[in-house]
């Protein structure tokens, strides 16, 4: 009893704080104790060892903890080598799990929830299936012309934490607004980084920029390897020239009509691994432009603090019922 105690406050302190420490072996250590508990107190009533009520404790903590079956079931008979304990192991695993799944998520699950990280299930939600892709694109857009100037591009990197951004031309460039494409941040920061500016507003050639730069300038950067927006300095003569943003823009970015269904969005989004999904307008009397769609507008959270009164459960309750 000690040493389930002492185990399982550490697990959980040890798991809290930045240390290199994972969760499977406390979980396993504070489990099989727990079994081992229960066949000592057994043990006047039954002639079963002790060993076999800490497997199968442990197997009920990996169970309602992990919420894995089949690999905790593999793992578990190849510490054993046993092939008759499968029916315990796997009665076990589906009771733990079948309850654990009537209180909450895995921990995993929870922990993903708690750091605020953008992750997106397989399947679409069903409340999805009553919103549009225009309903969650939220904040303020930033976009550049085809020919931008310098200032508007580093004020953007430097008080944003946008990687991607719409890039439109307008007049005199063109006669109406058009949609060029989306340009990255790492794109932006290399082209600025080489100071090919110009004066005035002029559009260039995309040989022009081949001819300053190769193509592994532009190839992506290891984890944090890459240029800095606070790495590099211009001159307030720098600031008021320009640069053309026609070479380094993606000019086939995915894009879907605002009218979409969120939940036809988010199966795109995550079926062709996006980072942006350009949003466009129905009607061509607007700029080309709605805004961008990235992982944290599908997270519930978002949308739940841009429609307070939708019941996500009521929609599942609904869906499953149908």
């Amino acid at each position: 009893f000690i040493f389930f105690t002492a185990v399982y406050c550490l697990g959980i302190l040890t798991y809290g704080v930045a240390v290199p420490s994972g969760l499977f072996i406390p979980v396993i250590l504070a489990g099989a104790t727990y079994g081992r508990i229960v066949g000592t107190l057994l043990g006047s009533i039954s002639d079963l060892d002790p060993g076999l009520f800490a497997l199968l404790g442990a197997a009920s903590f990996l169970g309602g903890t992990m919420r894995m079956t089949v690999s905790v079931c593999v793992i578990l008979l190849e510490l054993t080598n046993d092939l008759a304990m499968l029916p315990l192991v796997m009665l076990v695993l589906l009771i733990s799990k079948t309850i654990a799944d009537n209180f909450n998520k895995g921990v995993y699950d929870q922990i993903v929830v708690m750091k605020g990280l953008p992750y997106m299930e397989a399947h679409a939600e069903p409340y999805m299936r009553h919103l549009v892709a225009g309903d969650v694109v939220s904040g303020p857009l930033i976009t550049f012309s085809g020919v931008e100037k310098v200032g508007n591009i580093v004020h953007a990197l430097r008080f944003t934490g946008h990687n991607g951004f719409p890039v439109v031309d307008e007049p005199p460039l063109t006669e109406a607004p058009e949609l060029v494409g989306l340009v990255t941040r790492s794109h932006l920061l290399v082209l600025l980084n080489g100071k090919m500016f110009m004066k005035d507003q002029l559009k260039t050639s995309g040989s022009f920029v081949l001819q300053r730069f190769g193509a592994f300038d532009f190839a992506k950067p290891g984890s944090g390897k890459g240029l800095k927006i606070q790495d590099l300095d211009f001159t307030d003569e720098e600031m008021e020239m320009y640069v053309d943003l026609h070479p380094v823009t993606n000019t086939s970015p995915y894009t879907v009509v605002e009218t979409m269904s969120l939940a036809k969005a988010a199966i795109l989004f995550r079926a062709l691994g996006l980072r942006h999904l350009l949003v466009v307008p129905k009607t061509p009397d607007r700029p080309p432009i709605v805004g961008i769609l990235t992982r944290h507008d599908f997270v519930e959270e978002h949308i739940h603090g841009l429609f307070p009164n939708l019941n996500p459960h009521k929609f599942h309750s609904t869906s499953m019922g149908g």
